[in-house]
């Protein structure tokens, strides 16, 4: 019995230590994310910088119920929106390309013109396989060194704290806010503390993108 007790009082203080552990790691990349990113973060266009580089990071344009993403309508209306009051010189569409049948930029650069802005000021990057690798490869591929990343609030910090910790003299657009159950809301607050520790884990060891290629030149 008594050994019993001290098995089960192990375990309560492993558990205890694991869970304390998770949530400062939790708190710590929150605490670092805000901090790089809330004042550079802007919600109304009118308060982005002119004539930096747009960078649209990527999603699907379809839930997986087949409905119109909310997520890709926002913020193709908010890179647009960018464009047409002339805060922007150029866009850089960045995303997930890896299937056949399954090409985010291309998708993002064909809804932009659809919105008005020029084809030939719209460049794709095919392998923004993430957020971290999009950042990364606006400066080392396509050689912007002033960027305005595009999407929604929450996902806008974390691109801007990376990017800021890189070097690159970044701002953030927040596209329009998406109204969601609780259940979705929730889901999507968790996957973002765990892109944020994952985004700060990144930063500490250097990760290189998973993809990066030749010199791009940006239209001017």
């Amino acid at each position: 019995m008594r050994k019993a007790l001290k098995v089960i009082w192990f375990t309560f203080k492993l558990a205890s230590f694991i869970l304390i552990s998770m949530l400062l790691i939790v708190a710590g990349a929150e605490v670092y994310t805000n901090s790089m990113a809330n004042r550079y973060c802007n919600k109304r266009g009118e308060d982005c910088r002119m004539g930096d580089v747009g960078l649209v990071l990527g999603c699907s344009k379809r839930f997986s119920s087949g409905m119109p993403s909310l997520y890709f309508n926002g913020r193709m209306e908010a890179a647009a929106r960018l464009w047409k009051t002339g805060k922007l010189r150029c866009i850089i569409v960045s995303g997930d390309n890896r299937e056949k049948y399954y090409n985010e930029p291309r998708d993002m650069k064909n809804a932009l013109v659809k919105l008005g802005v020029p084809e030939d000021k719209i460049v794709c990057d095919f392998a923004g396989l993430r957020t971290y690798d999009s950042v990364v490869r606006a400066r080392r591929i396509f050689g912007a060194q002033q960027i305005t990343i595009i999407s929604q609030s929450y996902h806008v910090k974390r691109a801007v704290a990376t990017a800021r910790q890189l070097g690159i003299d970044a701002e953030g657009f927040c596209a329009a806010r998406i109204p969601f159950n609780r259940p979705t809301l929730l889901r999507q607050f968790v996957r973002e503390r765990a892109a944020r520790v994952a985004m700060v884990f990144d930063l500490l060891i250097g990760t290189e993108p998973r993809h990066m290629g030749e010199p791009v030149e940006l239209p001017s």
